[in-house]
């Protein structure tokens, strides 16, 4: 079941490209349960851009990110934000492939089926940091208002990429958040699965079940679309307490994910918050916990 139009839903094929990791065209919409990806598909080069690499997720970062463009980013974004070049710095970049909007998903919008490879660049200003999203050269620098915002040194990065092809995932699931990283290697997921069942599972064991109505469901799906979760993907809202074990909690819709550590929620961008929020109250009154 789906809140999105036909329309949009007719450019999934396009849109998913190669793992549907970090070398999918940017911008897809929220997938249904069923929508898989299309590995091996033709990306369609900006013709204005050459020469251009033949993976350009595969290629190091610094490879191509000079710092000629750096800095006419960093110029844009400074343009932006009515601030001083002097006050920002690049925090994390990593290559992308975006559609005709430039990966930024606003509901119900038409993008040009098209791929621009660019990047997907963090800048902070040590306190406040924001996503943008650009074309290979700079240029066409656009902020991500979803992904950006976040505050009190909360500096985003990329989830890292896997070093090798995962396998599909077997569940028909609309969401899925995974809580791990202890020292203790406990590993909680809660995930809502396409028939309206909501699992929970501790170390892969099933320790609660509920079911949700039709309409507990679409609810749910129209908060992810009205808060835009299209635009975290890839994000990683995490604190050094991470590195010393914290557990993190990855949510997932499909290949769409974000990581972030709930001791920095609070000072995450607000829609990812939101979802938050609406995904611990869904479980909750569905009596997990």
């Amino acid at each position: 079941m789906s809140s999105f139009p036909v329309s949009i839903k007719a450019l999934m094929t396009l849109l998913a490209l190669g793992t549907m990791t970090a070398s999918a065209i940017a911008c897809a919409p929220l997938p249904d349960a069923g929508t898989t990806s299309s590995p091996g598909e033709a990306v369609v080069a900006d013709p204005a851009i050459e020469p251009f690499p033949d993976d350009w997720e595969a290629v190091e970062i610094d490879q191509v990110l000079t710092p000629a463009v750096r800095d006419r980013i960093l110029q844009t974004v400074a343009t932006d934000l009515d601030r001083s070049v002097a006050d920002l710095r690049m925090a994390a970049a990593e290559t992308a492939t975006f559609d005709g909007c430039m990966g930024i998903y606003v509901p119900d919008q038409m993008c040009t089926a098209i791929a621009l490879f660019g990047f997907r660049v963090v800048v902070t200003d040590g306190d406040q940091s924001w996503v943008y999203h650009t074309r290979q050269d700079g240029e066409g620098t656009v902020q991500n208002p979803t992904a950006s915002g976040s505050r009190n040194g909360l500096i985003p990065d990329f989830i890292p990429r896997p070093v090798e092809e995962s396998e599909p995932d077997p569940e028909d699931h609309i969401f899925r958040s995974v809580e791990s990283g202890s020292l203790a290697g406990y590993v909680k997921e809660t995930v809502l699965l396409s028939d309206g069942r909501l699992l929970q599972r501790e170390s892969g064991q099933v320790t609660a079940e509920a079911r949700l109505s039709a309409e507990e469901v679409a609810a749910f799906q129209q908060v992810l679309e009205d808060h835009r979760f299209p635009n975290l993907h890839r994000l990683r809202y995490v604190t050094d307490a991470a590195f010393a074990d914290y557990p993190t909690v990855r949510l997932s819709a499909r290949y769409l994910e974000t990581e972030y550590i709930d001791l920095a929620l609070e000072d995450a961008p607000d829609a990812l918050q939101a979802i938050v929020q609406s995904w611990n109250g869904l479980a909750a009154e569905a009596g997990l916990q």
